[in-house]
């Protein structure tokens, strides 16, 4: 599977898992509260920074998905109406 054929929904899914594995993982872990805390509180922020790389990187797919499907719309708009032309005349 390429990575073009992903669902987009997918990549936050697995982003989700890891942030409440890591979660998990350190709840369980034997530390103290204050390390506890600060490591909770990084984990979070590298989760926050790949959702929003994440974020970035399928704003621009999309972006560039709406290019193509108005490219293609002005495609087909041009070639009905020369079609039109050449029916009409």
């Amino acid at each position: 599977m390429s990575r073009r054929d992903q669902n987009p929904g997918s990549v936050i899914t697995f982003i989700l898992g890891v942030t409440v594995g890591a979660a998990a993982a350190l709840l369980l872990a034997p530390k103290a509260g204050k390390e506890l805390r600060q490591d909770l509180a990084e984990g979070m922020n590298d989760g926050m920074d790949q959702l929003r790389s994440a974020g970035k990187d399928l704003k621009q797919r999309a972006g560039k998905f709406a290019e193509q499907a108005q490219e293609n719309v002005q495609d087909a708009l041009e070639a009905g109406q020369k079609a039109y032309r050449q029916a009409k005349a």
